[in-house]
Order: C-alpha cells, then structure tokens, then sequence
C-alpha cells in the first residue's frame, strides 16, 4: 500500500499555488512535492494543518494506492504453488512450506552466482 498526499491539487482547486502554501506553512516547496509523490510521510498534525489551511477534510488530501504484490518466483507454476500451499494453510501453523522456498531460493541464488 502506497500513501501520498494530494496537496499540491487540492490547493490548486482553491485558487492557491503549492509555493504561496509552503510559504504561509514555513517549509520548503520540495516538502510538499515529497508528500505528493509519497516520498516524504506526513504526520496527523501536518495533515490537520494542511486541511485547516485549505478549508478541507483530511481525508480529501489523501491518496492510497495497493502497489502489486511482488511474485517470489520468475516461474509461474512455483509461484501458483506458493499460493495455493498459502491458501490452504490460513491459521499459519504449517511451516514446512518454508524450507522448500528457502532451499528453491539457494539453488537460485547458487545458480546465478556462479553464472557470473
């Protein structure tokens, strides 16, 4: 999950430019940019002021987004495996799964490194 703000937009669409707030919140205009592009976190207070300021609701100057869930393997048969053994074990007490993964793992990664 991906979090950033929408600061930059939201003061755009009250007239007021993303320099003329960071000026009136004392902060650099690259502060506001970071939180726009989800590089740079912003605290409640941060959030509460910025609202304030733009005569909105917190929640209108969030954004989040669910980033793809990275596949562990390259092969698509082991990572369709993976998935299942994780389906059918919900409460997490089978960990044998582990080890297959983590030996598949070293024999990649032994695999690659002597290639080099």
């Amino acid at each position: 999950m991906r979090i950033r703000t929408r600061v930059t937009e939201e003061a755009r669409a009250r007239g007021v430019t993303a320099a003329e707030l960071a000026r009136q919140l004392g902060w650099y205009r690259s502060n506001l940019s970071g939180m726009d592009a989800g590089r740079r976190s912003v605290s409640l207070r941060t959030l509460a002021k910025l609202s304030r300021l733009l005569g909105c609701s917190p929640g209108d100057l969030l954004e989040v987004s669910w980033i793809p869930e990275r596949q562990v393997f390259t092969r698509t048969e082991l990572n369709a495996r993976l998935k299942e053994r994780e389906s059918r074990n919900l409460n997490g007490l089978e960990k044998g799964w582990v080890h297959s993964v983590h030996l598949a793992w070293l024999r990649h990664y032994q695999a690659v490194r002597h290639s080099q």
